[in-house]
């Protein structure tokens, strides 16, 4: 049987079984000490978690406010951009850029384009474009089909008068992706750029664009007005007709695709066509006062040119003496403004030919002139030598006399047509 043991820290005796004293209090000390550490560990933990939790709770609501205050400054900036207001526009997407960078990466590439719009349309420093073209160049690294960034490089190229850079951008705009109204957008584009073209010469090339762009447009009487206007420009007269006879199928009162039909036939010699359709045009719409020259001047070629197989010898005789008589004074009046006396024994073009036309004066008035062939052909040939010189030394002239010239090429054209169908 094993001995008594005692306690050597209080003295008594340890209970069989046992190998500490039950009674010793520094037991209890380590046990207690032992179960507060646990708990100390587990409170401490348990802080960590609460802390974590409520750091990312200040955190989320940090960047909610952080992307409030994005996307009001961004919306700011779109409409400042709408309004034409560059400058404001810009500050607002710095603004909105610097809030977005803060909580997220996904916005700032629309953030970032929004920029670089603002800047191409806030002024023409140097300054501007290159940091407008720095950011799309990066946008367009990440995003090379965005048709929205290569339109923006575009009309930087366009601005820098590089035409093959801002072709290329152009045409990769209108091939690439867009958000929303693709047609619509693809097609602006084309038109952008074949009016671009056309601003620095491109005729040939601009043509091209718009050619491709009119075989198919949509049935909007204003796309179509707007196309055949270019075509004119580009002097597609018989393309720009179509468009503007499709035009007027749709709404017969529109304005200006009346005075574009009207350009055209008067570009092509169809007089009364072009007199026709510029008057109506003036009629729809007052402002159209290149279509009111037009039309006056169309008048005006039909009614003062004596070729008109229709007319009677008086009424040929007649006009071939206005004629005379009005080119005779375009002549005084551009010899006067030149400073040269017409009356002068002097080598100048005009002075020479005003001394020809004296020899005719006396027979213009006379009432054979209508039946005499020859000598209508004579006087008429002086009135054209008599616009054309004086065009050349003092300018195209308006009014009746850019009537005249008219009438005086158009017989030149019809003598070289003549010529040419009698040798082939």
């Amino acid at each position: 049987m094993e001995p008594d043991r005692t306690c050597p820290q209080c003295g008594r005796k340890i209970p069989w079984g046992q190998n500490a004293c039950p009674f010793c209090p520094g037991r209890w000390q380590g046990y207690f000490w032992t179960l507060r550490r646990d708990s100390f560990l587990l409170l401490i933990c348990a802080s960590l978690v609460l802390l974590f939790v409520i750091t990312s709770f200040i955190v989320r609501i940090n960047h909610d406010v952080e992307k409030g205050f994005a996307v009001q400054w961004y919306a700011r900036g779109e409409d400042d951009l709408r309004a034409g207001r560059a400058e404001e526009a810009l500050a607002d997407f710095r603004t909105a850029l610097s809030y977005s960078s803060a909580y997220s990466s996904g916005d700032n590439e629309q953030y970032e384009l929004r920029l670089a719009e603002a800047l191409t349309a806030a002024g023409n420093s140097l300054g501007s474009r290159a940091e407008a073209r720095t950011y799309l160049l990066a946008l367009l690294d990440r995003q090379p089909g965005n048709a929205t960034v290569n339109l923006e490089l575009a009309r930087l190229a366009a601005r820098d008068h590089s035409i093959g850079d801002a072709v290329r951008y152009y045409h990769q705009a209108i091939y690439g992706e867009w958000d929303v109204n693709s047609v619509v957008r693809r097609r602006n584009a084309r038109l952008e750029l074949a009016d671009y073209l056309l601003n620095e010469g491109q005729t040939d090339a601009a043509r091209a664009e718009l050619i491709a762009l009119a075989a198919d447009l949509p049935t909007d009487p204003a796309v179509q007005t707007r196309v055949g206007m270019l075509l004119l420009r580009v002097g597609s007269y018989d393309d720009a007709l179509k468009l503007f006879g499709v035009a007027l199928r749709l709404d017969p009162h529109a304005a200006h695709a009346l005075a574009g039909a009207g350009e055209c036939y008067f570009h092509q010699g169809n007089y009364e066509q072009a007199e026709r359709y510029l008057s109506k045009a003036v009629q729809q719409d007052p402002t159209l006062t290149h279509a009111g020259a037009l039309s006056e001047t169309a008048h005006d070629v039909m009614y003062l040119n004596p070729f008109n197989r229709r007319l009677g010898n008086v009424e040929r005789g007649r006009r071939a003496a206005e004629d005379f008589n009005a080119a005779l004074r375009r002549l005084q009046a551009c010899s006067a403004a030149r400073g040269i006396d017409l009356t002068s024994e002097g080598n100048d073009p005009l002075q020479m030919l005003f001394r020809q036309t004296q020899d005719l004066q006396p027979h213009v008035g006379q009432p054979s002139l209508g039946r005499d062939t020859d000598l209508l052909s004579r006087v008429m040939d002086a009135v054209f030598a008599m616009e054309q010189t004086s065009a050349k030394a003092c300018g195209e002239p308006q009014g009746r006399d850019l009537a005249l010239l008219l009438i005086a090429r158009e017989q030149a054209s019809e003598l070289a047509g003549e010529q040419g169908g009698a040798h082939p």
